[in-house]
């Protein structure tokens, strides 16, 4: 099977998490595994643990917004109209667009400005830090992609809603809208 350059640059968070995930539960087993077994754990273990697991949580957090699977209190929205829906899910992506704008440029000056280094492996903490800024940056992008899609192609952000609206409409058994 040959892999196409475009479906690596559409699933590359998800690479990356996949990458991070694998390893770390790979470091964490062997880890584990020495540490009760021969008594003897791997000392850098738990920072690359560490670093790893803020790869999967910024960048997850990024994938699960492009994909629209993020938890939201969304008991107003699944009872308004359709033209309302589409009004505030715009404002919505709005107000997400400028947050991650914010924490993009303050989780940058953040990484840059990162002074320590992690004692075993020495690998800079800017390594670390540099996964919220890949993270939000990645939702600034595709927070102004829904933007942009809600008035150049109506229909496709409409049905990128869809399936969320229909599994959301359904409070206590019963039909909201």
């Amino acid at each position: 099977m040959k892999i196409m350059p475009i479906w690596i640059i559409k699933n590359l968070e998800e690479m990356i998490c996949a990458f991070a995930a694998f390893a770390m539960v790979l470091i964490c087993t062997a880890n584990v595994f020495g540490r009760y077994v021969f008594n003897h754990a791997i000392s850098w273990a738990d920072e690359v643990d560490i670093c790893l697991l803020a790869w999967v949580t910024f960048v997850g957090a990024a994938v699960g917004y492009k994909r629209n699977r993020h938890y939201g209190m969304d008991f107003i929205l699944v009872r308004l109209p359709g033209k309302e829906k589409k009004m505030l899910r715009i404002i919505l992506n709005g107000i997400i667009a400028a947050t991650c704008i914010f924490l993009t440029y303050h989780s940058f000056v953040f990484a840059a400005n990162a002074r320590k280094v992690m004692p075993y492996t020495r690998l800079p903490y800017k390594y670390i830090d540099a996964s919220a800024v890949v993270g939000f940056a990645s939702m600034t992008v595709y927070s102004i992609v829904f933007l942009i899609e809600a008035f150049a192609f109506p229909k496709k952000y409409k049905e990128r809603y869809d399936e969320t609206d229909d599994k959301a409409s359904v409070v206590n058994g019963e039909k909201t809208q």
